[in-house]
């Protein structure tokens, strides 16, 4: 049986291993879709380890554009920077592909191309969205972008190259009865655009050169949201059959549709690891060359086990290796525990949708692996942190890397800060947000910085202690709540998530944002809940960025559990049993409750940088003690202040 660590035939090449690094979109290019020195150096970064190292994705031609940095394969001089890209690459033992794309109506008007997009018919993906129906020549010119920069790819010295026919691009718009609705010429047939666009680019290529495709094996759940959809039937019976006669070497299996169903080629925290491996399975079943299999593939264990079952002949690695370039060469040197992994907040896929570069909550360095190299400090300093959550394991550990003689103080027994409570609903799978705490922690051990519990710091324990720079990183603490003097049976968010919370049958959440996953998670325990929020929306940023894949399902979830869902409602009197709410035309309701719950948000704590900060000394206010917000901000500034101290 074999293993993931073993070699792998694909195509004409050899493959030292079967991991392979899925296409990511980085938007680390120039405006034009050149790659310049910080493209080179981030893959650089990931090609130590992988079998495959897969650039991705580039766009055929600048109407497919969909980012505004995304790598473009539009035009031979590009081909310069893609020589130098494939070499740097397989410098580093790995074989080099490229993915090929073009948007259509993912390219959202005015955010790259201040004109109409294009698809197979003038149905939009966004309201809004102006669509331009292509023509039967448009269809075959785009067609012929699409091998012309296969032949680009081949001819600047890659490996392989892969068509991205999934997530909602030109290529499944064609094959989708979602977006291929109308048309009376030969490409109302759905299968024909993937048909001719495979063929065009294994005839540009020859018969020998390795090609693959990364399909959305279904678009998965698009029936249940009243659209029709590709099915996971379709793939394997007239799919992968047809992709095959025409001399694909490889299949990678990813599934959903952007905007629609991100939850699925995206999955969030919630989402089970390795939620997707099963469309893999299905179609290795069906096929004749290797498959991929990718989705929340970030447990080492998990990933063995793919490949060993059987499941699928490699597995795709996307957000584990922005999260930690160094995942594979980790497992191979048998080191798992030193993996820092994915938490599945999708901050990296909020970063594309809002036209910024690929960022990481897990990885601060990601996209400027050598801009912010941490190096020895000129002059080593006495650094007291104080807190040992995300932002306080973060300093001290990148203060200590720099030379420091560090000491972390945390007033609790135990390290972690809030993500011990973000982790920690009941009913609803967050565990994997406590990953980087907990990495911070096993790192923080390995290092000299000695680690005080049960410790709460205070001006006189400074003035002993007489450090040359103290980072305050004390966290916040949840608002207090002005109820009416009715009101009984009240507790607190974090009361709950720390299980000391005595919660009757019927529950009133107060706030929409950072209690809708108590809401459900309540309601999954067989509570009566509602949900009061009083602004228009719940589930909004900070607290869950907006393209992070959370929303949806949450959504979803919460209708199912029946949870009642009040916004633009506010708190206006409250008996013993029973709270009065207005909503915003002055409309009141009465909800019966047996327990209060108060989700409304969190204050800083930062009394201690008040009574030291005019002391003159060098002292750092970072994370939630300056400004509660996520744990991506809090891990990037402390890692920042670390840098540079």
């Amino acid at each position: 049986m074999p293993t993931v660590y073993d070699p792998i035939k694909v195509g004409t090449i050899w493959l030292k291993n079967r991991f392979v690094i899925a296409a990511t979109v980085k938007n680390h290019a120039d405006e034009d879709g050149f790659i310049n020195q910080r493209t080179l150096n981030n893959y650089e970064a990931e090609a130590d380890g992988p079998g495959l190292v897969t650039v991705g994705m580039s766009f055929t031609d600048r109407l497919g554009k969909c980012f505004v940095r995304q790598l473009g394969v539009h035009d031979d001089h590009c081909m310069g920077g893609m020589y130098e890209l494939a070499e740097i690459i397989q410098r580093r033992g790995a074989k080099a592909a490229q993915q090929i794309s073009h948007g259509g109506t993912l390219c959202a008007n005015g955010l790259v191309n201040d004109q109409e997009v294009w698809g197979p018919s003038e149905k939009p993906l966004i309201p809004g969205q102006r669509v331009h129906k292509m023509t039967t020549a448009e269809v075959e010119c785009a067609i012929e972008g699409y091998a012309k920069a296969a032949a680009r790819i081949q001819a600047a010295g890659f490996d392989a190259i892969e068509l991205h026919a999934c997530h909602g691009s030109m290529s499944l718009m064609f094959q989708s009865p979602f977006h291929n609705v109308g048309r009376t010429d030969k490409y109302s047939d759905r299968f024909l655009f993937l048909n001719n666009c495979a063929q065009a680019m294994r005839d540009a290529v020859g018969p020998d050169f390795t090609f693959g495709v990364r399909l959305s094996v279904t678009e998965f759940g698009m029936e249940d949201l009243g659209y029709p959809g590709v099915t996971t039937e379709e793939t394997i019976t007239i799919v992968v059959p047809m992709l095959e006669k025409i001399g694909v070497d490889f299949i990678h299996c990813s599934c959903g549709r952007i905007a629609i169903t991100p939850q699925h080629n995206f999955p969030p925290v919630y989402e089970p690891h390795g939620v997707n491996v099963n469309l893999a399975e299905a179609v290795k079943k069906v096929a004749h060359v290797p498959v991929i299999a990718v989705g929340r593939l970030m447990d080492p264990k998990l990933i063995e086990k793919i490949v060993e079952d059987g499941r699928a002949d490699m597995v795709g690695l996307c957000r584990p290796i922005i999260a930690d370039q160094r995942f594979v060469k980790k497992m191979i040197e048998g080191r798992p525990d030193d993996i820092r992994k994915c938490v599945g907040c999708n901050w990296c896929l909020h970063c594309l949708f809002i036209q910024h570069d690929c960022g990481c909550t897990m990885n601060p360095l990601y996209g400027y692996e050598k801009e912010w190299e941490v190096t020895p400090a000129p002059k080593t300093k006495k650094v007291m942190v104080v807190g040992g959550g995300v932002s306080g394991l973060q300093a001290a550990l990148t203060a200590s890397q720099r030379g420091h003689e560090v000491t972390l103080y945390e007033k609790s027994d135990k390290l972690g800060g809030q993500s011990n409570l973000s982790s920690a609903f009941p009913r609803l799978y967050t565990r994997d947000l406590r990953n980087l705490s907990d990495w911070l922690a096993r790192e923080v051990g390995k290092t000299t910085v000695k680690v005080v519990l049960n410790t709460g710091v205070t001006p006189e324990l400074v003035a002993k202690e007489k450090p040359d720079a103290i980072v305050v990183a004390t966290g916040a603490k949840e608002k207090a709540a002005e109820l009416p003097p009715g009101a009984k049976n009240v507790v607190y968010l974090w009361d709950y998530l720390r299980g000391t919370a005595k919660i009757g049958k019927k529950v009133v959440v107060l706030g929409g944002h950072e209690g809708a996953e108590a809401a459900l998670s309540l309601a999954r325990e067989g509570k009566e809940v509602t949900l009061v929020e009083e602004s228009g929306d719940i589930l909004l940023p900070p607290y869950i960025f907006l393209f992070s894949a959370r929303r949806e399902p949450m959504f979803r979830w919460l209708k199912e559990e029946k949870v009642n869902v009040l916004t633009s409602h506010k708190l206006k009197a409250a008996t013993a049993n029973e709270v009065k709410l207005e909503d915003q035309w002055g409309a009141e309701k009465s909800v019966a409750y047996d327990t209060i719950v108060v989700a409304i948000g969190r204050e800083p704590v930062d009394e201690l940088y008040q009574a030291i900060a005019t002391r003159g000394k060098e002292v750092y206010l970072i994370g939630d003690a300056r400004k509660p917000r996520n744990m991506k901000d809090d891990n990037q500034e402390a890692f920042s202040v670390g840098r540079h101290m």
